[in-house]
């Protein structure tokens, strides 16, 4: 190999008969890592790589030769190699000796072993740069002069077969991720499958379909609009029709048709609008999982006793209406006496206590207020209004605990709470806000209870 590179690289009518040699195995059905190949040992050379940007922008490598060399030692390579010449216009840059050591780190064989280099543009028919081509040699390279039109005269002859060959390789990835995508999605169940012609008559109808809606494909067939059985509401069916696709979609569309009892179900659909006008659709049902994830959000943010938010997500609710700059009420109750209630009647009274108060409290809370529960018997109302409205609240709410006590047995339980209030404006820490709320608060516990205050004011 050592004597055949000395005689190819160093020799220019050797250099002309392996082009010509060449030429008649340039041809696009060969894949690029044979096309490499065949160029690397026509030219006796120990090393071959292309690097061409695929449609992400991100590096596509392909290299063969007795040196291994991997996609992130050419993205360096190229990186340090452009930086420098960053400044000067160039198509080939020729390394006499040494090359290795620039492709390389230390440890790798290839450090020692490769000597001469030549990196060549890939030039398009635009003028612009497409790529890069990479040959290098384990013998020291005499005559630069002559390894450059080498490797002009290949590149030249090769970018177009690279090109249809990089095009085609693409297509197949591209496919392979097609199939794959669609192979996952029929491995998984459920699979939902159905094909409507373009006269909208129902061609295709599996068994997991009239599972799910409950129809069977000729009860579908005799409706004169098949769809406004899923979708009664002429602007959804609009819009599922938009989005028949003559192509398979990258991303899943969620949707809700109705089944055949109107039971609303939530389903993921790829439509794809074929050749001859028909429709293909494929879908997964994933209505059970949507509640599961449903419930889970609701565990996660709602107090499990009272159906309050919990503490973590009231005081992310206060911070976002802060952030917000409107002014608003935070409203600060604790339940008067609570441990006595549980003393005297028991930890399960002292739970259906809560849940009484929780529930009168949500009754006459103005819209879009947030209730949540910041500890045992505390709880943090946020609403919009000033503090006069506040002070209505307390007092209706006091009023709607007298009229409807806690029946505990043959007992009417009549619950008693004190109150701060706050009013929150602009960019206020909320943290600020809520030692305020909770010193008012504490005021009104200490001036003997079943009162409200307001920055410190009785009322």
């Amino acid at each position: 190999m050592r004597k055949r590179c000395r005689n190819v690289v160093n020799d220019s009518r050797e250099a002309l008969h392996a082009l010509a040699t060449l030429m008649p195995q340039v041809t696009a059905y060969r894949s690029l890592q044979e096309m490499l190949e065949i160029v690397r040992r026509k030219l006796g050379a120990a090393l071959a790589w292309i690097s061409v940007d695929d449609e992400s922008g991100s590096p596509q490598v392909v290299s063969t030769g007795e040196i291994a060399c991997h996609s992130f030692e050419v993205t360096h390579f190229l990186a340090s190699t452009l930086l420098a010449r960053h400044a000067r216009a160039w198509r080939v840059i020729c390394w006499k000796e040494k090359v290795g050591e620039t492709l390389f780190v230390p440890l790798h064989p290839g450090y020692s072993q490769l000597q001469s280099g030549v990196l060549c543009k890939i030039v398009s028919h635009d003028g612009a740069c497409s790529g890069y081509f990479f040959l290098g040699f384990t013998e020291r390279l005499n005559t630069l002069s002559l390894i450059k039109p080498v490797a002009v005269i290949v590149v030249d002859k090769l970018k177009d077969y690279f090109a249809e060959i990089i095009a085609r390789e693409r297509m197949a990835r591209e496919m392979q991720r097609v199939v794959t995508q669609y192979k996952i999605l029929f491995e998984r169940a459920p699979v939902l499958m159905n094909s409507f012609d373009k006269g909208n008559r129902c061609v295709l109808w599996n068994a997991e379909c009239q599972k799910v809606f409950g129809w069977t494909m000729a009860e579908i067939n005799s409706h004169p609009d098949p769809l406004m059985l899923f979708y009664p509401d002429e602007e959804v069916r609009r819009r599922m029709r938009a989005s028949f696709s003559d192509a398979p979609l990258n991303d899943m569309s969620e949707w809700h048709p109705l089944r055949r009892d109107g039971t609303p179900l939530t389903v993921l659909w790829s439509n794809i609008l074929l050749p001859d006008r028909s429709v293909l659709s494929i879908g997964l049902d994933i209505t059970e999982r949507k509640k599961a994830e449903q419930q889970l959000a609701f565990k996660a943010t709602t107090d499990d006793l009272t159906g309050c938010l919990n503490r973590s997500t009231i005081l992310q609710e206060l911070k976002q209406r802060q952030e917000a700059g409107r002014p608003f009420c935070v409203l600060m109750f604790d339940l008067d006496y609570f441990k006595q209630i549980n003393d005297e009647w028991g930890h399960q009274v002292g739970d259906a206590a809560l849940v009484h108060f929780c529930d009168r409290l949500r009754e006459l809370s103005p819209p879009h207020a947030a209730l949540g529960r910041v500890g045992g018997e505390e709880f943090l109302l946020l609403a919009q209004g000033d503090s006069k409205t506040a002070v209505v609240l307390c007092e209706t709410l006091r009023a709607s605990l007298l009229a409807r006590p806690l029946l505990v047995g043959d007992n009417a339980l009549v619950l008693s709470f004190s109150s701060g209030v706050v009013v929150g404006r602009g960019q206020r820490d909320s943290s600020a806000l809520l030692m305020r709320a909770d010193k008012a608060l504490y005021d009104a516990k200490r001036a003997g209870r079943g009162k409200t205050v307001i920055s410190g004011d009785y009322l």
